[in-house]
């Protein structure tokens, strides 16, 4: 049975006040909603901003606190350093000057050793400055020029004399000898010591002395220990250097009667142990003498 309309109005009148109070109250509490949301929102807000502010300042608080040690650490540092001594590394490398009388040879520092044998007796072949003595001689042989063969002849000479008497170093033993290239002063290494002869006798206490004519005893002793008094080769003059313009036998070459070389007399103990001034100085290269010997450190 269907309703008449009269009588639906009041009902649908009643629905649509009822729904206008629904929707109404719907509003309200949207708005209900929206204020608190955005009361909260504003709350959160205002708290994460003063949790910002706290953060904030926690922050600054910090790079403060950071300042400061930073601050204390560098003037710690800055303390640490003043207080600090200046370390120096003494890197001097000087070496020790040798001990002479230590029976160990130690050839450096501004005197070197020549020898050392344990003491520091003078006279025992090694001096008490540890210069060592060389051994000097004539030779037993003659020989004309030609027989020499020049400088390394001479040495070669020498050297076999001295070996034959067993002596050690036979090969440090040189002829003194100049030819028209050589000093004989060039051709030996020379030390501080004396120069001595085979019996034992000093011919000079130092080269220097040997060259300028201060001999203690004359040049005269051979390798045998025999005496020996004559001329001996040595185209040499006292300071050591050749003879100017002189031939030397062709450079102990040749034992020509027409070619001269200059000799020194064994038995004076002046610088004419190695250039005689006798006015027959040179004589012929075909006349046979000795030759003298010394060793070369």
């Amino acid at each position: 049975m269907m309703m008449t309309t009269s009588r639906l109005w009041p009902c649908i009148l009643l629905a649509s006040a009822c729904g206008s109070q629904r929707v109404a109250g719907y509003v309200d509490d949207l708005a209900n909603c929206s204020a608190t949301t955005s009361e909260t929102t504003t709350t959160n807000t205002a708290s994460t901003s003063s949790a910002s502010d706290e953060t904030s300042s926690s922050t600054a608080d910090a790079e403060s606190t950071s300042e400061t040690t930073t601050s204390s650490t560098s003037t710690s540092t800055d303390e640490t350093t003043d207080a600090t001594p200046s370390t120096t590394t003494d890197t001097t490398t000087d070496t020790p000057a040798p001990v002479c009388g230590n029976g160990m040879l130690e050839p450096i520092g501004p005197v070197p050793e020549e020898c050392d044998d344990g003491n520091l007796v003078p006279d025992d072949g090694c001096s008490d400055t540890c210069a060592r003595d060389v051994r000097v001689f004539v030779t037993s042989e003659t020989y004309q020029a030609d027989k020499i063969g020049g400088l390394s002849g001479a040495d070669t000479r020498c050297s076999n004399l001295a070996d034959d008497q067993g002596w050690p170093d036979g090969l440090k033993y040189r002829a003194w000898l100049s030819d028209s290239t050589t000093d004989a002063i060039d051709r030996f290494s020379r030390g501080r010591g004396r120069l001595v002869m085979p019996n034992g006798l000093v011919l000079a206490k130092s080269w220097s002395a040997l060259l300028a004519g201060q001999l203690d005893n004359p040049f005269e002793v051979t390798e045998t220990n025999l005496t020996f008094h004559g001329i001996a080769w040595t185209g040499t003059r006292p300071e050591g250097i050749a003879v100017p313009g002189a031939q030397h036998c062709d450079d102990w070459t040749t034992s020509s009667f027409t070619k001269f070389g200059h000799y020194g007399y064994t038995d004076r103990p002046t610088s004419e142990w190695t250039f005689s001034l006798e006015v027959d100085n040179p004589i012929d290269c075909g006349s046979a003498i000795p030759l003298y010997c010394i060793e070369s450190l």
